[in-house]
This record gives C-alpha cells, structure tokens and sequence, in this order.
C-alpha cells in the first residue's frame, strides 16, 4: 500500500521487507486470519438445521479438516504475497530482504 502510493506521487521507492514482502498483516496476521474467520462462519452457517430447513435445505451434519482450513489460509496468504510482489516488481520497486 505505502510503497505503492509513494510510487504514484512519483518518489523512488525501495522496499525492506525482511524476508516477507507484505509483513505481519499478509502473512501472519489479517489475510490467514481473515481466512480462517471466513472458513468458521460457513461451517456455523451450515450446521444451522432449523434456519437450512426454513429454506427447504436438509443438512445431515457437517465436518472439517482443521489442517485443510489451515492450508487454505497458508496459500490464500502467499497468493496475496506473490500478487504484492509482483505489483511491486512490476512498477519498478526494488524489494530488499
């Protein structure tokens, strides 16, 4: 986001990135948790039997692999790395390690 728009206001931009380019919030943080938010409210939605029912849908329970979730979030995560990366490579930022 910052290097990006210090890009377009046309300073010269290099990035720092410790090894992960995007930090905490892409790789640790808000992308995977967000993830895996998102993953917990459709198992919730989905084991909601009467609100299914109200709508003609039999549900007959629900299961979930805690480590599938998890590797979901993972690549969502580096997806989001690469993407960021790639935006900044191709604009011309240098990404320092």
């Amino acid at each position: 986001g910052a290097a990006l728009h210090a890009d377009a206001q046309g300073l010269k931009v290099a990035v720092f990135a410790g090894g992960d380019v995007g930090g905490t919030c892409v790789n640790r943080g808000c992308v995977p948790s967000k993830a895996l938010l998102a993953a917990s409210g459709r198992v919730r939605d989905m084991s909601d039997t009467a609100h299914l029912k109200s709508m003609g849908i039999e549900s007959h329970g629900v299961t979930f692999e805690r480590a599938g979730i998890a590797a979901h979030a993972q690549q969502l995560a580096d997806k989001v790395k690469a993407n960021l990366e790639m935006s900044l490579k191709a604009k011309g930022i240098e990404i320092a390690a």
